[in-house]
C-alpha cells in the first residue's frame, strides 16, 4: 500500500514539477546554467562571450534556439522562447509578436523610422 501511495504521489508530483520554470539569473556561473539547463545543444566562444545554445522545441516556428549569452563566466543576457525557461534579467531580444502581425509588418521592430526633419539653416546677422 506505501508503494501505491509512493507512485501516485509522485505522478501528481511530476506534471507540477515540469511546468515551473527554470529560471536563469545574471550573473549566474557556466555550472549553475548547466546544473539548471542540462547540457547544451552547442555552445561556442567568441572574444571572450560564451553562447549555448538549447533546444526549445519551437526552432522552425520561433527561428532560433534558446540562448544564453556569459562573458567571464557569468551570466550577461539569455533569449528563451521556451516557457520552460525564463530569464530574471533583461533580455536583449525584443518580445515576440503574433505571427499574423508578423506576416503583415506589423511589428514594432519592422516600421520603418521617421524621416527626421531638417533643421534650418544657420543665418548671418545683418552688418
Amino acid at each position: 500500500m506505501r508503494i501505491l501511495i509512493a507512485l501516485v504521489a509522485g505522478l501528481i508530483a511530476a506534471p507540477v514539477a515540469a511546468q515551473t520554470p527554470a529560471t536563469i539569473d545574471p550573473g549566474m556561473t557556466l555550472a549553475q546554467v548547466v546544473a539548471k539547463l542540462g547540457e547544451p545543444l552547442s555552445a561556442r566562444t567568441y572574444q571572450g562571450h560564451t553562447y549555448l545554445l538549447y533546444k526549445n522545441g519551437c526552432e522552425r516556428k520561433c527561428g532560433m534556439n534558446d540562448l544564453v549569452v556569459l562573458d567571464s563566466d557569468k551570466v550577461i543576457d539569455a533569449v528563451f522562447r521556451s516557457h520552460a525557461r525564463q530569464y530574471s534579467g533583461t533580455s536583449s531580444s525584443p518580445r515576440m509578436i503574433p505571427a499574423a502581425d508578423a506576416k503583415r509588418g506589423a511589428g514594432p521592430s519592422l516600421k520603418t523610422p521617421a524621416t527626421p526633419a531638417k533643421k534650418p539653416e544657420a543665418t548671418q546677422p545683418s552688418a
